[in-house]
């Protein structure tokens, strides 16, 4: 069967067949027939996202309040990371199996699920790998939190470091999804929910970009802004748990097209 490809770069983001749009990458997987626990797979990658934002939204609101147990806010934190890292796997486990670079995945056949693939040209590879890795760095963040023992700096190298790198991966991978779906004309701005999804998950990861630059620890151990990375922390939550919600949102409209 021949196709043609509609790529940004060297990154293919849309298939045509017969000069008609058959697809695009965003689109394959999240209408993929492939995927046949298709609903089940959305609905569990929605709800980790959203309890592990709610985590972080928690933590963060229980230390502004002045919460005297920083052992049970540290466990909130990291049970939190536990649960993005979770949904960041799915959402990889997702494009991969629904590969738009992939000729094998632009029909309906049942195919057999992968669990790891390298997918350079994919996009949305690209933003659920690096998100992945991110989320790897802030499970060593918020565990290293545990240990309230470390200098100024080892606090800046076990705490600070996997922060500010686990940031700058997430504003990666929001900046490859808002990319992945550039040239889709079906994406309306303002009016569809892929398009509230990629932007409520920039703000998240801008939000989270200056929480991690705030809490940068002096040599005297006093923090750079703790007040202003608590804040940002607490937005960032708030724009990813409804980035999750809404990815519900996205798979109940594309059901009615």
């Amino acid at each position: 069967m021949n196709y043609s490809y509609i790529t940004i770069g060297p990154f293919i983001t849309q298939v045509h067949k017969n000069n008609q749009l058959f697809t695009t990458s965003r689109a394959l997987r999240k209408e993929s027939k492939t995927l046949t626990s298709k609903t089940l797979l959305t609905w569990t990658m929605s709800l980790l996202f959203m309890i592990g934002a709610s985590c972080f939204i928690v933590a963060s609101a229980m230390t502004l309040r002045d919460y005297p147990s920083t052992f049970e806010v540290n466990t909130i934190y990291f049970v939190g990371s536990l649960f993005f890292t979770s949904a960041a796997y799915i959402q990889f486990f997702e494009v991969i199996n629904a590969d738009i670079t992939n000729n094998s995945h632009l029909n309906s056949d049942k195919k057999e699920w992968i669990w790891f693939a390298y997918r350079p040209k994919n996009l949305g590879y690209l933003s659920s790998f690096t998100q992945l890795i991110g989320t790897l760095f802030f499970n060593i963040n918020t565990y290293e939190s545990y240990n309230t023992s470390l200098t100024a700096m080892q606090s800046d190298i076990l705490i600070w470091t996997p922060n500010i790198l686990g940031s700058i991966l997430f504003l990666i991978a929001a900046f490859f999804a808002w990319l992945e779906i550039y040239k889709d004309k079906h994406i309306k701005a303002f009016r569809s929910s892929s398009w509230w999804i990629v932007w409520f998950n920039n703000f998240g990861s801008i939000f989270f970009q200056v929480s991690a630059i705030a809490s940068f620890v002096h040599l005297d151990s006093s923090i750079v802004n703790e007040t202003l990375a608590l804040e940002y922390t607490l937005l960032g939550g708030v724009c990813f748990f409804i980035g999750a919600f809404l990815l519900i949102v996205e798979m109940r409209e594309q059901k009615t097209l």
